[in-house]
């Protein structure tokens, strides 16, 4: 139960972080801002939680870690109710800001914590417990916003991401046990973590996959609406996305057992061609709701196949890799969302998505240049 508290905090923290997504439009329209100024709902909480993933364990030092998932769980709370409340974009980007604090630091260390919580040899099922809450926020909690907004209104979506906060605050501190440590975790062991080239060479294709994927999908909905689709129809279709990857989620974590490198190479060309063509055929509903299905698949697998990767990079120091894939993924989604920004202001919605199918082309490469090892298949396995 204590292990399930903490995915239900990465639910909630990673479902605030991508709320904006599905609303961003109609966000934009009440600050009366353009569409990549309000970008920067997506930019901000992911700089700032880029930082808090590393920082959080090393400042957290040998104290109760039940003490600190509790601090960040309440913060993320305070972040969405300020939010739904904002009375102006600057006030918003502060709520904005909390959030990535909270679910940078909350990621990694619920991850760290999880394989504390049971057996040595249930450690992986707890880590993929948690990190199955990331993924399901990253897949269903975009939609399920979108859905509320249509009813309540982008601040009601808000509200409704401050009740599954709530929930997950008042249910860890039900179940979550003590958790003291005996050693903290220290800069020493990141900057290791780094100096070898396998572990950098899986950052990167970390930082592209989720910098091409959150670049475009932040804009997943003006793309939308320039063909005319209303805020139910894409709350719809962005829901069939969720669905979709949640499936595909399923179906890769049985394929990675097989070919980790196959599963990684068929993802990133799912979400090439899904990137690349969604500007082609605006306007051509079925083919465009077609491609947002493929993308939902693609993406239902990538973050699963990319975690995995990034684990055998580095055998020995779970709690740094884990910080490490947090922050170089929480980069590359301020990067990805705030630079689709520019490009969408000053070139247009479109030109953002083929940036987007450019970087992933580039993550292609690095992975057709990357060596197998026994330690992935038995990673994965």
């Amino acid at each position: 139960m204590a292990v399930f508290s903490l995915a239900l905090g990465s639910f909630a923290s990673v479902t605030a972080e991508f709320l904006p997504v599905g609303v961003l439009p109609d966000i934009a329209r009440t600050y009366g801002i353009t569409e990549g100024s309000a970008g920067l709902m997506m930019t901000l909480p992911g700089a700032l939680a880029a930082l808090a993933a590393p920082g959080a364990l090393i400042l957290a030092g040998k104290s109760d870690r039940r003490q600190t998932v509790l601090w960040l769980s309440a913060t993320l709370l305070i972040a969405c109710l300020l939010s739904a409340w904002a009375p102006n974009y600057p006030v918003m980007l502060i709520g904005r800001g909390l959030v990535g604090v909270s679910l940078g630091a909350f990621w990694a260390t619920a991850l760290a914590v999880a394989v504390r919580l049971v057996s040595q040899d249930r450690s992986h099922q707890a880590t993929a417990c948690v990190f199955g809450g990331v993924t399901a926020a990253m897949i269903l909690g975009v939609p399920l916003g979108t859905l509320v907004s249509d009813h309540f209104g982008w601040r009601g979506a808000f509200l409704a991401a401050s009740a599954i906060a709530a929930a997950a605050l008042i249910f860890q501190a039900m179940v979550l046990q003590s958790v003291p440590v005996e050693t903290s975790l220290r800069f020493q062991a990141l900057k290791e973590y780094v100096s070898r080239a396998e572990s950098r060479s899986s950052m990167v294709m970390t930082a592209l996959v989720f910098a091409a994927h959150f670049g475009t999908y932040t804009f997943l909905a003006p793309l939308l609406a320039q063909e005319g689709a209303g805020s139910f129809n894409v709350s719809i279709v962005l829901l069939g996305y969720g669905l979709a990857g949640f499936v595909s989620n399923f179906v890769a974590s049985q394929m990675v057992s097989k070919s980790l490198r196959g599963t990684l190479l068929l993802a990133k060309l799912l979400l090439l061609l899904s990137i690349a063509l969604a500007p082609v055929f605006v306007g051509f509903h079925i083919v465009e709701v077609g491609l947002i299905l493929l993308w939902g698949i693609a993406w239902g697998a990538l973050p699963l196949c990319l975690n995995i990767w990034n684990q055998t990079q580095h055998v020995g120091n779970s709690e740094a890799s884990s910080v490490m894939f947090t922050f170089t993924a929480q980069v590359a989604i301020a990067l990805g969302a705030g630079g689709s920004g520019v490009i969408v202001d000053e070139l247009g919605v479109s030109a953002a998505f083929w940036v987007g199918a450019a970087i992933v082309v580039l993550s292609f490469s690095l992975l057709a240049v990357s060596q197998s090892s026994p330690r992935i298949q038995a990673a994965s396995s």
